[in-house]
This record gives C-alpha cells, sequence and structure tokens, in this order.
C-alpha cells in the first residue's frame, strides 16, 4: 500500500500554488518577486535598511500567518532564533515597541503588501 501526499506550496504574496523548484525556494512566484523588487526601489526608506528587508524576504524569514484586510507575518529576527509578528503599519520587535523608527520587518511586510 502506497501514500502520497502532495504539499502545496503558495506564494507568499498572492497566495497562488507554486510549481517551480526555485519559486518554491524563494516562497515567491517570478511576478510576484518582480513587483517586490520594483517596490524596493521605489520605497521611501534608508537604503540599508530596503537591503535588509529584501535579503529577509528573500531568506524565506516572512512567512504569512493570516491572510486578511491586513496582513500579519511572522519574521526571524537577526540573531536566527527570536520570532516577530509584523504587518505593514506595527511591528512586535524592540524598534517596533518603541516607535521610534520604521524596523525593516515592517518595512519587508510594506513592500511584500505593496507590490
Amino acid at each position: 500500500m502506497t501514500s502520497t501526499t502532495a504539499i502545496t506550496t503558495r506564494c507568499t504574496r498572492c497566495g497562488r500554488v507554486l510549481r517551480s523548484a526555485t519559486s518554491i525556494a524563494r516562497g515567491y512566484g517570478r511576478t510576484c518577486q518582480a513587483k517586490v523588487r520594483a517596490a524596493a526601489k521605489s520605497s521611501a526608506h534608508k537604503r540599508a535598511q530596503v537591503e535588509k528587508a529584501v535579503e529577509l524576504i528573500a531568506d524565506g524569514g516572512l512567512v504569512l500567518v493570516r491572510r486578511a484586510k491586513t496582513r500579519v507575518f511572522q519574521v526571524v529576527a537577526s540573531n536566527g532564533t527570536d520570532r516577530y509578528l509584523t504587518a505593514p503599519n506595527a511591528c512586535t520587535c524592540k524598534a517596533g515597541l518603541a516607535g521610534r523608527f520604521v524596523c525593516y520587518h515592517r518595512i519587508a511586510a510594506q513592500l511584500v503588501t505593496a507590490a
């Protein structure tokens, strides 16, 4: 008796089923990846923060937790162990809770949702 379980991977941005191995590894389809890059180029944030946000997205450190009107993502911190919840307008990291600066977690969420 054989059992096969099909695992479906969906695009983090639009939710479509990913079929390509590179798209599955990236977490985004080709079109959505291009839209995220375009949003990063037109971002008004500091270049270093945008680069860090793009790296977070490329490394798969931004995982969609709730797909609703306001998307909520789980992100991995720079140390690789801490996890935070973030959305385009808020983050549970130390910088996000202080509210003085926009953290790169929020920028990553903004790039994905704006694209």
